[in-house]
């Protein structure tokens, strides 16, 4: 029978906000806001890391997932999609 997957417990720089995937596939971004990341990462800890200007780079262990600008909430709805440039 198959065995569990084994993943080695993973440290983030303690420069960076540790957030938690819900079930729908997001991070909720301060209290009213959310970032869609990607189903398949319900349930682990990613890590955001501000590049400043309200530009945060968010991270699945070591492995870059993209960018979200803090700032787009004011104009939009109150959630965000990653973007993987800052065009």
């Amino acid at each position: 029978r198959p065995f569990p997957e084994k993943i080695p417990h993973f440290d983030y720089d303690s420069k960076m906000k540790v957030l938690k995937v819900t079930q729908n596939g997001a991070i909720r971004w301060k209290a009213y806001n959310w970032v869609y990341l990607s189903a398949s990462l319900q349930g682990k800890p990613i890590g955001a890391l501000d590049i400043g200007n309200g530009i945060w780079r968010v991270f699945y262990r070591n492995v870059f997932l993209g960018y979200f600008d803090e700032h787009v909430f004011r104009k939009k709805e109150q959630s965000v999609r990653l973007e993987t440039n800052l065009v």
